[in-house]
């Protein structure tokens, strides 16, 4: 029932940590999966959405409180790989049956990239926003166990066949150090993200109903998700400072809360009506925001200031064709400028007329040696999909 995912993925959640895909689901099972999913709603079977806002409490220690967000309903269908909602899935057999298949989207993504695995599905939730509004704050998907570090990827599925511009209810992706993405809801759209590290919201929506299946998949990431830049591609300072804060995602969480802040108040504005509690919400994010800033030094600002928002480049995305130019970055800090015999979608490649460039630095000698450029020439080589970092078409 799942298409296949494209082999551009892999490259987009590496480096920016979200990819889109259209055309995940067939028509006939995006228009059943839809119609059951509302026909629950009507049937009272999803309640209202809401959020612990985290506020300061009377004792002055940091607490939540719970506020209802207007004209968003939804059903954890799967908590903790099992099923939550038994009669929500009773009522919809189509969807049942797309969950039951879910190991195919798992295996998809695993075979992206061998460093990450995803194992299993760890949480399920189907959601109708009924519009005048509805919309959801800034937030990373954290887990609900908070010593809980597995959950890895967020997958949202859009079956929304009547959408138009001016509906709203886009999903505003903040990749950093990327420039934001604003992906609209449209019909059979696969969004993927890394779960704890990428920053999102839902806009304000005033159409009709806007239809969304959300998963989150557990598993493990040998290296961080995303991965650290190429700094032959970006800024070399500005990406030094990107690596150190994906290899430790608190503190890249703790970031984003500055170099978002006017967005993120914002977005608490849009999803709740103005109360006590939501006021609370915003002098402690103001409080939280200045402690944080605070110790970030001038020049790490300076930097960000000058080179940021990265551009992402998303022809890099796309698939080589066969007897086409590529120049690909390779893990060995090798570089490699040949023509494509045949490409899959593991990124393994045969390649033709192949040149193979890097660097080595003479030993011996009293003095330090500067490095030498180095080549050879091969015909015809096979490259494995795991030790490509990026490739370039038609490198000019």
């Amino acid at each position: 029932m799942w298409e296949d995912i494209g082999i551009d993925a892999g490259i987009a959640l590496e480096e920016r940590g979200v990819w889109l895909q259209d055309g995940a689901v067939s028509e006939d099972t995006a228009a059943e999966v839809r119609q059951e999913i509302l026909k629950c709603h009507v049937g009272g079977l999803l309640t209202q959405s809401g959020n612990k806002l985290a506020v300061r409490l009377p004792d002055g220690t940091r607490g939540g409180r719970v506020c209802k967000k207007l004209h968003v309903f939804e059903a954890d269908v799967i908590v903790d790989g099992a099923v939550n909602c038994p009669q929500v899935l009773q009522e919809c057999p189509v969807l049942a049956a797309l969950l039951a298949q879910e190991a195919h989207l798992r295996k998809h993504f695993s075979n992206l990239r061998p460093w990450l695995r995803i194992d299993r599905l760890e949480q399920a939730k189907v959601q109708v926003n009924t519009g005048s509004g509805g919309a959801f704050p800034c937030h990373f998907d954290l887990p609900a166990d908070p010593k809980s570090d597995k959950r890895l990827l967020t997958v949202l599925l859009y079956l929304n066949p009547d959408w138009t511009a001016g509906d709203g209810g886009e999903v505003e992706v903040l990749p950093f150090p990327f420039e934001n993405c604003i992906l609209p809801p449209v019909n059979r759209r696969l969004v993927a993200f890394s779960s704890c590290t990428t920053l999102h919201r839902v806009r304000p929506f005033h159409g009709q109903s806007r239809v969304c299946l959300n998963l989150w998949f557990e598993g493990e990431a040998q290296l961080p998700f995303p991965a650290p830049l190429q700094p032959d591609l970006y800024n070399y300072d500005a990406c030094n400072i990107v690596r150190i804060l994906r290899q430790r995602p608190a503190e890249l969480r703790a970031f984003c809360k500055v170099w978002y802040s006017d967005t993120m108040i914002q977005s608490l504005r849009d999803a709740f009506e103005e109360c006590q509690e939501l006021q609370a919400a915003v002098d402690l994010h103001m409080e939280e925001m200045t402690a944080i800033q605070s110790r970030i030094s001038r020049s790490t600002f300076d930097i960000l200031q000058e080179y940021l928002p990265f551009v992402y480049d998303n022809k890099k995305d796309e698939v080589p064709e066969a007897g086409e130019l590529v120049l690909i970055n390779c893990r060995n800090n090798r570089k490699i400028l040949a023509r494509v015999k045949a490409f899959d979608r593991h990124s393994n490649m045969v390649l033709e007329n192949v040149r193979e460039m890097w660097t080595e630095v003479p030993h011996g000698g009293k003095k330090k040696a500067k490095p030498v450029n180095k080549d050879r020439f091969i015909s015809k080589i096979f490259l494995r999909g795991d030790s490509v970092i990026l490739v370039l078409r038609n490198p000019k």
